[in-house]
């Protein structure tokens, strides 16, 4: 019965039958009319009260009408929102109203009046709202044990209450009397055709499944339930419902559902576990073979079941259904059937597709991202939807890489690296281009800091840009070689020198170089060229941060796979780059302290591998510094080289004659000695270097294994051992003198070659400086003037160093060896019993050292090479020797001091030798270049009278009668020519001539005033 205050008489009620009486505004509450005790009559703020028995009674009546229940309903729903009612009704009767309002509900299930159920059910939710937990645990308990058992057709609305308290009271499902045949008839009623009524029955199954109250999260109370039974027709119903629903709210709950069954492996053993542990229903059918998996019909009723959400335009359906599909290939059990299916089923295809419309919206990238991901775990299966779909990943990957560490950015690369390594042929120019502009946009910006990445991305990004250039159509990409210098110089840069925090991305950037040189290296002649800017930067690079990071290695004790990449880049430079590049590089590297950093890395990475790597580095330096390929010693004997220096001495000091592989350890070791000698570096003391090859001299006597060249390896004793001496000359190292007569009769008895091998300036000068091998260094300087007269210039073969003119004519004016005394005695020997050809070379190498250094020319006239070449025009030589006799002439002149001239009884018989020379060729009409050479000596002789110096040497050309009469002719002609004369300028041949006549006079004139000199000068002056 209700109450309710009212100022005006109360009418007659209508129905139901109540008796509705007026009370004081502050009467106290009194027994209904129905009986009930006043303690259930609860005021309200209008003075009246409501009776919440008659209320429960009322709600509790099958054959109440609808009309007074719902009447009841909306009282109570006031009455609710009114604190003088509440708040009695939660502190005497919390539990009243729960059971008959569950009863209502039922009541209107029965009658199908939706109106009245949507009523209760909302009063339901209400009354636990306002009362708290003692109406919210009896609703949810009546509810649950309703809805426990039969066919739900009818239950929407009760389904909906129960929903909403398990979403919104906390700890609901503690109230639930038995939530295990809750969620087994929950199951069995997704059968209903009612897309509402499984709406509902999802979502209290998804509610139950977060409240774990689920028969997976209480094992050992369900001994009687078959998990594998429940778990499969769940996941069946389940799968059904979104395949067939349009409805998106739907979807949303089944895959809420799906999802959180999912994390607790519900559905493990039937996706994705072992197939003998579980059976389906195929394996009733008589065409099952052993090939199909028992479980392929639910793996593709949920690859079928996922595609229509993946279609829909709800993002937060795609987004649940790709989340779902990521847990399902994410599990830690063997998903190799799931991932076989879902590919067949072209699920792919559908995430590239809602990928493409994603329109960058960030959490549907990403889960797609993540889905395709797992898939791609799968390449031989997946590679050819990834090649489909690769064009909708580039956009994304400009996407994900302009945002710092994208949770996406690194499964994107990866992707696009798939891609490209698999299918590379897919790929358009334009395509891989922008990928590496793309990637070298995020290494740009990584190195300068503006955006950071995660490691995963740094090796990535460098994958993708090798395989780029592994493409067979990389060579046609025109920007790659910029992009790619770029690239490469970016990842070097953030990554070497900060080596110790980023030991896992450095090898990767070092491939990256490395692969970088090679695609320099390939393709025709004209590809190659058009890399060539950036074959020279990976090479700077190289000088740069890789050797600063070899130096740093050997104090550091930095990684071994480190050092493996940076030396095999260095062999690809030294090996396959062109020849100058190679002779610059491996300077660069010896100048470098190469050999002292190579024995420390053999030192602190004893390994096989390291050892062999760094002689074979340490081979290919000596080919281009040495020449002579004395590199292959150091490749022979290296499994036999120490890595001690301390050793490779010791072994150096040992005999072996009957011992190859120690012979051949001794050659090589020779090699690597003498090579740093070029370099300044010191692998042992000077005076233990020199003992160690004096021991070798003394045991070994220049005998070499026959595979060896005795001649190359004898040269090279030789310089070795010279530049040891040299280096040691003037200090306190004790030498031995039977050691360096054993040498010295071994280089007169047998074959070597002074030009052979790189010359170090040290050797030489001590080699010059021993009368004792003036014998064999004739023969060998005769060797290098036929040689210089050849190319002009002596080029040591696959050598960086010129054995040139420009070296002997520095040891020449040094005056600390007998070079000039060596020279002249071998004109003079040749003079005698050589061919005009050696004459000529002799003469013409003297010739050039007076050019590049005219100041030795006192060195060779105290050496007595006036008087050799004097000889040369006594003899039938050519007019090709004598012309280069009197340049060499005239440059002792040109450059001499008094010195040089003091010997005038030499001068005087080479003037008259001159004299008889020229008058013997005289021609009035002729004016070739011998005869200006010679007038020009005569000129510098007369030059040098007026200093006192060659009187009789002046005297003679002056009282020449021809001389005078070939200038007298000479003026003749010049005065005939009249004003025409002035078109001859010294430009001509005739005009060059006079000057030089001219000049004659003139220097004639400044010596003498009188005699024949004057009459000349008088003649002159009246013409």
């Amino acid at each position: 019965h209700f109450k309710a205050a009212s100022r005006s008489p109360a009418k007659p009620p209508q129905s139901p039958s109540l008796h509705m009486e007026s009370d004081g505004e502050h009467s106290p509450p009194h027994a209904c009319g129905a009986g009930h005790r006043a303690s259930h009559s609860l005021p309200t703020s209008a003075g009246g009260s409501v009776c919440v028995s008659c209320a429960a009674a009322l709600l509790s009546s099958a054959s109440a009408p609808s009309h007074h229940v719902s009447h009841v309903l909306a009282s109570l729903s006031l009455a609710l929102a009114d604190p003088a009612f509440l708040a009695p009704l939660r502190a005497a009767h919390p539990r009243l109203l729960a059971v008959p309002l569950v009863e209502a509900l039922a009541g209107a299930a029965a009658r199908r009046d939706a109106a009245l159920a949507t009523q209760a059910s909302d009063l339901a939710a209400d009354l636990a709202s306002a009362v708290g937990p003692p109406a919210a645990s009896e609703l949810v308990a009546r509810l649950a044990h309703v809805l426990s058992s039969g066919s739900l057709v009818k239950h929407f609305h009760m389904l909906h209450c129960l929903g909403f308290l398990l979403n919104s009271i906390k700890g609901a499902s503690a109230y639930i009397g038995d939530a295990v045949s809750l969620f087994l008839n929950l199951v069995n009623n997704l059968r209903l055709p009612s897309d509402e009524i499984r709406g509902e029955i999802l979502f209290m199954l998804y509610k139950l499944s977060l409240l774990n109250a689920t028969p997976w999260d209480n094992i050992c109370d369900n001994d009687n339930v078959d998990l594998s039974a429940v778990g499969k027709s769940l996941l069946q119903l389940s799968l059904e419902v979104l395949l067939k629903t349009q409805n998106d709210a739907v979807r949303l709950n089944c895959i809420a559902l799906l999802l959180a069954l999912a994390k607790k492996e519900a559905f493990d053993i039937l996706l994705l576990g072992d197939l003998s542990l579980i059976k389906s229903v195929e394996e009733e059918e008589s065409t099952q073979t052993d090939d199909v998996p028992p479980n392929a019909s639910i793996i593709v009723l949920f690859a079928d079941a996922v595609k229509g959400s993946l279609l829909s335009t709800n993002l937060e359906v795609q987004t649940g259904t790709l989340d779902l599909i990521f847990h399902f290939l994410s599990s830690d059990a063997n998903i190799c059937v799931v991932l076989q299916t879902l590919v067949d089923e072209n699920v792919a295809d559908y995430v590239f597709e809602v990928l493409r419309l994603s329109g960058n919206n960030d959490p549907l990238v990403i889960s797609s991202i993540q889905v395709l991901s797992l898939l791609a775990t799968s390449e031989e299966m997946f590679k050819e939807k990834l090649a489909i779909g690769f064009s909708t990943l580039l956009p994304v990957l400009h996407y994900v890489t302009e945002i710092p560490f994208h949770p996406v950015q690194s499964q994107v690369l990866r992707l696009v690296w798939i891609c490209i390594a698999n299918c590379s042929g897919i790929l358009s120019l334009s395509q891989e281009e922008q990928i590496a502009c793309t990637l070298t946009l995020i290494l740009r910006r990584n190195d300068s800091g503006e955006l950071g990445m995660c490691s995963e991305t740094f090796a990535l990004v460098c994958s993708i840009l090798i395989e780029i250039m592994r493409s067979p159509s990389a060579h046609d990409i025109q920007k790659l070689p910029s992009l790619i210098e770029e690239a490469s110089k970016h990842a070097i840069s953030s990554t070497l020198p900060h080596a110790y925090d980023s030991a896992f991305l450095v090898p990767h950037s070092l491939r990256l170089l490395k692969e970088a040189l090679i695609f320099c290296l390939e393709g025709n002649t004209d590809k190659i060229s058009v890399k060539k800017d950036l074959e020279d930067s990976v090479i700077e690079i190289c000088g740069t941060y890789l050797l600063h990071w070899l130096e740093t290695a050997v104090v550091d004790g930095n990684d071994d796979e480190t050092l493996g990449e940076i030396l095999q880049i260095f062999h690809i430079i030294l090996s396959s780059t062109c020849h100058n590049k190679q002779l610059k590089f491996a300077e660069m590297l010896a100048s470098s302290s190469w050999f002292s950093l190579s024995f420390g890395f053999m030192g602190l990475f004893p390994t096989d591998h390291v050892k062999s790597v760094v002689y074979l580095i340490t081979s290919s330096i000596v080919d281009k510094i040495l020449g002579c390929k004395y590199g292959e010693t150091i490749r022979d004997a290296y499994v036999y080289l120490p890595s001690d220096p301390t050793e490779l001495v010791y072994l150096l000091g040992q005999c072996s004659s009957e011992d190859f592989n120690l012979a051949s350890c001794q050659c090589a070791i020779l090699v690597i000695l003498y090579a740093c000698s070029f370099y300044n570096e010191r692998l042992v003391a000077d005076s233990q270097l020199l003992s160690s090859v004096e021991q070798y001299i003394l045991l070994n006597g220049g005998k070499f294994p026959y595979e060896i060249a005795g001649s190359v390896m004898l040269t090279l004793l030789v310089h070795l051992y010279a530049f040891v001496r040299g280096i040691s000359f003037g200090c306190t190292i004790q030498h031995s003198p039977e050691a360096e007569r054993t040498l010295f009769h071994v280089m007169a008895c047998k074959e070597w070659d002074l030009l052979f091998i790189r010359v170090h300036p040290i050797a030489l000068k001590w080699l010059f400086q021993k009368v004792e091998l003036l014998e064999p260094l004739s023969f060998q300087m005769l060797n290098f003037c036929r040689t210089f007269c050849e190319d002009r210039t002596v080029v040591l073969l696959n050598s960086s160093q010129l054995v040139d003119i420009k070296m002997v004519a520095e040891l020449v004016f040094s005056g600390e060896t007998s070079l000039s005394s060596l020279l002249v005695s071998l004109l003079n020997q040749i003079i005698k019993d050589g061919t005009e050809d050696e004459v000529f070379s002799v003469v013409n190498v003297i010739a050039e050292i007076l050019v590049i250094s005219p100041c030795s020319s006192s060195h060779f006239t105290s050496s007595g090479v006036i008087d050799a070449v004097g000889s040369i025009y006594c003899s039938p030589y050519s007019s090709r020797i004598k012309t280069v006799c009197s340049l060499l002439i005239f440059n002792i002149l040109y450059s001499a001091s008094a010195m040089t001239v003091y010997w005038e009884d030499e001068w005087l018989a080479l003037t008259m030798k001159l004299l008889e020379y020229f008058n013997s060729s005289l021609d009035y009409t002729s004016s070739d270049q011998e005869q200006k050479i010679l007038i020009g000596i005569f000129c510098l002789i007369l030059h040098h009278s007026a200093s006192k110096v060659l009187i009789e040497p002046a005297k003679a050309i002056i009282l020449n009668k021809p001389l005078v009469s070939l200038t007298d002719g000479i003026i003749q002609e010049a005065c005939a020519k009249g004003p025409s004369l002035l078109q001859y300028n010294q430009e001509t041949d005739f005009g060059g001539f006079m000057i030089l006549i001219l000049q004659l006079v003139f220097f004639s004139l400044r010596r003498y005033a009188t005699g024949i000199a004057y009459f000349i000068a008088i003649s002159l002056y009246m013409t």
